[in-house]
């Protein structure tokens, strides 16, 4: 007689739930539209390992080109410029998560699917932490698993303040010195000064180029998009240009476009209250909020997958109860050189509430 059970020995089967899952889920992550295999994109992604041993992946990354080439019938040849690269290591970690049913009886008593519904849970647990992982490693901060260590933002890639609506700019020394709810908010101003920023400094955090023109984005949270949207001269601008026609997916979703920035709000930008802290020695004043938007440039981040997300199936209690489980070797980092972070810049800011 031949018996129908949950867990199937046949590879094809299980290959078939693992990239189901991986699809589902990489279609859903916050960062998906922003990651690619080039040193153009704002996250690079490596697959190396997927077939060799090891727990680190090299990256190199591309410094700007700083010579002056030749002129008129100067010789091109022997007057080349080398290419510049940096290295650095992305360190691998195992992630996995599983879930079974608590008995028969649970069986009995609801009417889903439970691998099906085991799939979309994991898969979507599986696009919560690459996002908050790429989130926690761009902030500098540690996440709950550990995977992600605290690695604070390098002194010329972070940006305390913010301004007043009308668009008066205010540049403090930490975290605990912002200290008003009028005049530190986000805005335009600030944009445009750490646009700036990223292009004057050494070295200078490359934009990402589309049809030509180059660009950067910047992820800011729903609060700091709120004192945004209070600036007349904002309102303005994306009514007169924002972003129509461009095809380009890291448009897609925008908020809209400042001085060839694109603004991402992302809910999960991190946040912080009074007596709290991003970096231990820098507590929020007291009766301030502070979130921290994300300026990035070209290789900002990096993931690299040692293995594609797994997909298990295994029967308890005899055999009667199903559970499926995943895992996923990989590594979210923002990518440094000589110790100074190469592609995103901080940008503290006070927020106001509901």
């Amino acid at each position: 007689m031949a018996n129908t059970s949950f867990a199937s020995s046949d590879p094809l089967t299980i290959k078939k739930w693992s990239v189901v899952l991986f699809k589902q889920a990489l279609h859903d992550i916050f960062f998906g539209k922003f990651v690619g295999p080039s040193d153009k994109d704002i996250i690079q992604t490596k697959t190396d390992l997927t077939k060799d041993k090891g727990d680190k992946i090299a990256f190199g990354l591309r410094m700007k080109l700083s010579g002056a080439g030749v002129t008129d019938d100067d010789d091109i040849e022997g007057s080349e410029e080398a290419m510049v690269y940096y290295d650095f290591l992305a360190t691998l970690h195992l992630r996995a998560n599983g879930v079974k049913a608590a008995g028969k009886m649970t069986l009995r008593r609801t009417a889903f699917d439970i691998k099906s519904d085991a799939k979309n849970a994991l898969a979507d647990w599986m696009k919560e932490i690459i996002d908050e992982d790429t989130v926690y490693a761009l902030s500098g901060i540690a996440n709950a698993a550990g995977t992600i260590a605290a690695n604070a933002p390098s002194t010329n890639r972070r940006w305390y303040g913010g301004q007043t609506t009308g668009g008066v700019v205010e540049s403090v020394a930490n975290d605990a010195a912002i200290d008003s709810s009028t005049d530190n908010l986000f805005g335009t101003k600030v944009i445009s000064l750490i646009k700036r920023k990223a292009q004057l400094a050494t070295p200078k955090i490359r934009p990402v180029s589309v049809d030509g023109k180059d660009w950067y984005v910047i992820f800011v949270h729903p609060y700091q998009v709120k004192a945004l949207k209070e600036e007349a001269v904002w309102l303005q601008a994306q009514r007169e240009a924002n972003i129509r026609g461009l095809k380009n997916p890291i448009f897609s979703g925008a908020t809209g476009v400042w001085d060839n920035v694109i603004i991402h709000e992302y809910d999960q930008i991190l946040t912080r209250v009074a007596t709290e802290h991003f970096e231990s020695d820098d507590v929020i004043a007291t009766g301030m909020n502070v979130a921290r938007a994300l300026f990035c440039g070209a290789q900002a981040g990096v993931h690299a997958y040692g293995q594609y997300p797994g997909w298990y199936e295994k029967m308890f209690q005899y055999g009667r109860v199903p559970g499926v489980a995943t895992d996923v070797i990989l590594a979210c980092e923002k990518t440094e050189f000589n110790s100074q972070d190469f592609g995103v810049i901080t940008v503290d800011t006070a927020y106001v509430g509901d």
